[in-house]
């Protein structure tokens, strides 16, 4: 007879008995576990940290096939995955207990990122709240004021980490702050300032659709999809894209010649404003000097400049294609090199989930001399 919800919450409550000596306990917002992710015939719990800043991941994987073992003589086929089968980055242990078989996902700590930003917002809160002087949070947030008057008036009541979509098709890029920002600042008078926050590493600046539409399932490039049309607008060889992943897939076809486009810069200043966003604090901890861009003051410490109309024409008008990097026996991975006087960038699409055929596409800052955001 198949397990119903209470038994799965059951279970779930049992898991976190076991695992509580581990720091780990299953994710809150499915106790009673869900369907896999990807393997939907098996019952999947995500396991988390409960202090998000000790990862002892390490030792609950060394230790979970023994405590399984021990927990009940009916769990049997115990297996540890590497990836989990319903996970693109986390590892498991799978077996099967009365007839259905379970995937424990192992989810892991914080990252850098995810720390960073944490404890960016407890900094902040701290130096609006203290309005000491002399700490890095304090300068950041003079740096704020020198990027942009009508903040330096406004007296900030909360800082939080903003939650919700991150998609940002459909919105006006007057209003993609609030989609892009990672920290809310809220003013006495309501109203809602944005920072994009980045740290030392923090090169990518954002994220684009349409790159797993450019190969079908047969690995066929689309000449018509979105994918391509992106590609078209930076003077992309379409035909070196499919010719590169026919080398690495050992595919002899014969394949229609797609025209090869001139690379459009009308298309590809709207493709950078809408990856570039306005409205917003862009904020990067840096130990590099910052040159000679007038939208930061100090040599050292926090990178921030206020994206209005004007420092978007900045970052997005005259951008020249200067290489285009195919894929080959050594790498699946397309790369285009841009940029223009102000700033250098590299775009990339890939596959994130260790796949072959891209699936993601992302935009990075690079450095140009000194003169780099």
């Amino acid at each position: 007879m198949a397990l119903g919800t209470e038994h799965y919450l059951k279970l779930g409550n049992f898991f976190n008995q076991i695992l509580a000596q581990y720091n780990y306990h299953v994710a809150p917002i499915a106790p009673a576990g869900k369907p896999g992710k990807i393997v939907k015939t098996v019952r999947e719990y995500r396991l988390q940290l409960v202090d998000k800043n000790r990862d002892t991941s390490e030792k609950l994987i060394s230790n979970l096939a023994t405590i399984l073992k021990s927990a009940s003589k009916d769990i049997s086929g115990i297996q540890y995955n590497a990836i989990s089968p319903n996970s693109s980055k986390f590892p498991s242990y799978s077996f099967t207990f009365d007839g259905q078989k379970f995937d424990l996902v192992i989810g892991k700590g914080a990252n850098k990122g995810e720390n960073f930003e944490t404890n960016t917002v407890t900094g902040l809160a701290t130096a609006f709240s203290t309005r000491k002087n002399g700490n890095d949070y304090a300068d950041l947030i003079q740096e704020l004021n020198e990027s942009n008057d009508d903040f330096a008036k406004v007296e900030i009541k909360s800082v939080k980490q903003r939650k919700g979509s991150t998609k940002k098709e459909g919105v006006a890029i007057e209003k993609l702050g609030a989609i892009i920002g990672d920290i809310v600042l809220t003013d006495t008078t309501g109203n809602d300032w944005f920072i994009s926050l980045k740290d030392i590493n923090g090169d990518t600046f954002s994220s684009y659709s349409g790159a797993a539409s450019l190969f079908n399932a047969q690995g066929e490039l689309q000449p018509k999809s979105p994918g391509a049309e992106f590609l078209n607008a930076f003077g992309v060889d379409l035909n070196q894209v499919q010719q590169g992943f026919d080398l690495r897939n050992k595919k002899k076809a014969i394949r229609k010649r797609i025209p090869v486009e001139k690379a459009n810069p009308r298309e590809i200043k709207k493709i950078f404003e809408r990856a570039w966003g306005m409205n917003y604090f862009y904020v990067r901890k840096t130990n590099k000097p910052l040159g000679l861009l007038p939208y930061s003051r100090k040599t050292m410490g926090w990178k921030v400049f206020w994206i209005d109309r004007a420092n978007l024409n900045d970052l997005t008008n005259n951008i020249v294609v200067q290489e285009i990097r195919y894929p080959t026996l050594k790498s699946k991975q397309i790369t285009i090199y841009c940029g223009n006087r102000f700033q250098n960038y590299v775009i990339e699409l890939r596959n994130s989930k260790a796949g072959e055929y891209p699936n993601d596409t992302k935009f990075k800052v690079k450095w140009k001399n000194s003169q780099s955001i």
